[in-house]
């Protein structure tokens, strides 16, 4: 019987535990025999050519087998990568289905891409959220330039819901079919090509052509709304999605509040329409220039996925990934579930409250303070910036405690 070296240690310094190893007559170890190329054994397993194994010895628990094979701590090692083709290994070990994919799905780990993948995703959601309520922020001014009634303007906003609504699903299939990478190409292409359009309506009688820009806008926001889960589950561990989905989030409410304050500053509300012009040109410009360098950054750092599962529960839908499976049938089965139809409506009563108030804000506020654009905007500011502090300590909040149903309560109280 021979025991490993007393002197090895494990990588981390520590020592390295001791097996005991009988002897047995009919099961060694032959001297000449060399372990597969693929199979990387722990630094702290010595094989020494004289030292025969019984059956029921188990490999160390640091040991890791091809890169393909998943081996548990207490399993001994699969028989094509033991020392000799005689060898059996223990009959109740059990080993774990490779993926025909690319990646190896029996490592999980998280990839230091994802920080870049939702900070570049939150920022050209800013940029779609700030096209939304850059007109309803100076309401009256783009009122007097293009010389339209109220209702008019406010169709600006409002496409954004009604697109919304006959396009989630469609999309929301697109998302599922084609991936991350197809759909954040589409959505930030749309938001930089809506943004160049507007800069066609410089003139007074060209309201179409500003409201024709607003639409692809809008088709572009539904391309957006309906990633920040997707995006943390795909990316993040699961002690991190919480907290990646409201930092996603965190972009379209920052571009709210950007919206809020800003056109305000850059549009006086002057009655020449060249200067006036010159002014909304201005905006119309920087919006244009920045949803374009997101496009590109779209195109560089957007990958599909990462190399390896960044949880247990991505990696077991990438091996039981089915395309089998009926769209329709998925979407019936949500709606028969109360709970998700008890969120939904408790979601839409808090959205539509919120869009409306940011749509009428600045006409309520100057309707009684006429001249008072720039503190309506600030107003708006606040608002935003109220839900944007509760969305970060709820996402990290839940990523804690894992109490979504208690976090909805006081919710509906609220509402």
């Amino acid at each position: 019987m021979v025991s490993e070296d007393p002197n090895q240690q494990d990588h981390d310094g520590t020592p390295s535990q001791t097996s005991a190893l009988q002897e047995h007559p009919n099961l060694s170890v032959h001297p000449s025999v060399s372990i597969h190329p693929s199979v990387s054994i722990h630094p702290s397993v010595s094989a020494h050519p004289s030292v025969s194994a019984h059956p029921s010895v188990s490999a160390h628990p640091s040991v890791s087998a091809h890169p393909s094979v998943s081996i548990h701590p207490s399993v001994s090692v699969y028989p094509s990568s033991s020392a000799h083709p005689s060898t059996l290994a223990q009959p109740s070990g059990l080993i774990q289905p490779s993926s025909s994919g690319p990646e190896d799905l029996s490592v999980i780990k998280v990839s230091k891409r994802r920080w870049a993948v939702v900070l570049v995703f939150s920022c050209y959601s800013m940029c779609n959220a700030f096209q939304w309520i850059q007109y309803g922020a100076i309401n009256n001014i783009f009122m007097h330039f293009y010389g339209v009634s109220a209702f008019a303007i406010d169709w600006l906003s409002m496409c954004y819901m009604v697109t919304y609504i006959p396009l989630l699903l469609p999309v929301a299939w697109l998302l599922e079919k084609f991936g991350l990478r197809t759909i954040a190409l589409t959505g930030s292409a749309l938001n930089s090509l809506g943004a160049w359009v507007k800069l066609g309506s410089l003139q007074p009688h060209l309201f179409p052509v500003t409201m024709l820009g607003q639409v692809i806008c809008s088709v572009a926001q539904v391309f957006i709304l309906g990633m920040p889960s997707r995006i943390a589950s795909v990316w993040f561990g699961a002690n991190e999605v919480s907290t990646a989905c409201s930092i996603a989030v965190f972009g379209n409410q920052l571009g709210i509040a950007i919206g809020f304050l800003v056109p305000p500053v850059l549009v006086p509300n002057i009655k020449d329409q060249d200067k006036l012009a010159y002014h909304i040109s201005i905006m119309f410009y920087i919006i244009a220039g920045v949803a374009t360098l997101l496009f590109i950054l779209v195109i560089i750092v957007f990958k599909e996925k990462p190399k390896h599962p960044p949880s247990r529960a991505q990696s077991l839908s990438y091996a039981l990934a089915s395309t089998d499976a009926s769209y329709l049938s998925s979407i019936i089965r949500f709606f028969k579930n109360l709970n998700f139809v008890l969120l939904v409506i408790t979601y839409g009563l808090n959205a539509g409250a919120f869009y409306a108030l940011s749509t009428l804000l600045t006409r309520m506020v100057i309707s009684h303070y006429p001249g008072e654009e720039v503190n309506a905007g600030r107003i708006g500011l606040t608002i935003v910036l109220a839900g944007m502090l509760g969305a970060v300590i709820s996402g990290i909040w839940l990523d804690r405690t894992k109490t979504y149903k208690n976090l909805c309560h006081p919710n509906c109280l609220i509402q």
